[in-house]
């Protein structure tokens, strides 16, 4: 059996994570209450906090985690809320002022660019979740210059002021973590 070259690996697990971020930010589903899911999360945050990152485990702080919950939380803070979404997951809002405008046209230069055209369906193609997705398709590719632009020029410079937002939201503690590890796993990356 040949062995994987370290940077084959390394590349592989870095996809698997910002593919694991993607459906950890993407709209609730069943998928994400599974044990397997809960058993990747709760691995991921024992391996952080030996390395010094403490975040809660959501279904420590919240033993009745459902799927309505998480919806409605979800809801809550990305899509609908009175008198105004609190944390909205598009780059547009934060690169332009308002939904479509320089921050879609921006990650849609940077998805053509590396040959990633995302099955959006009704939503807008800057979503956190498919900024995510790309991020998994570079590290597939092994696309580590355009992922450091990427990182560096757009999803960063979004994020860190959708992140302001989202803090002054009180979420619900599963995106506190979720959040948390996007941070943290974008920073790092965006750092190397």
């Amino acid at each position: 059996m040949p062995l994987i070259p370290q940077e084959d690996s390394f590349a592989s697990n870095l996809a698997h994570l910002y593919a694991f971020l993607h459906t950890l930010t993407d709209f609730p589903s069943e998928e994400l209450l599974s044990p397997l899911a809960r058993s990747i999360i709760q691995s991921l945050l024992s391996e952080l906090s030996k390395q010094g990152l403490t975040i809660p485990d959501p279904f420590v702080l919240c033993p009745d985690l459902s799927l309505s919950k998480l919806t409605q939380a979800y809801t809550q803070l990305f899509v609908s809320a009175v008198p105004r979404v609190p944390a909205p997951p598009y780059a547009s809002v934060y690169r332009g002022g308002s939904l479509c405008s320089r921050g879609l046209v921006e990650a849609k230069t940077f998805y053509r660019s590396a040959g990633f055209y995302p099955d959006c369906g009704a939503e807008l193609a800057d979503h956190l979740t498919y900024e995510l997705a790309f991020l998994s398709h570079l590290a597939t590719k092994g696309a580590w210059d355009i992922e450091r632009d990427f990182l560096q020029h757009h999803f960063r410079p979004w994020f860190e002021a959708f992140r302001v937002r989202f803090d002054r939201a009180r979420p619900y503690p599963f995106y506190i973590m979720a959040i948390d590890l996007v941070d943290f796993f974008t920073t790092t990356e965006a750092n190397e």
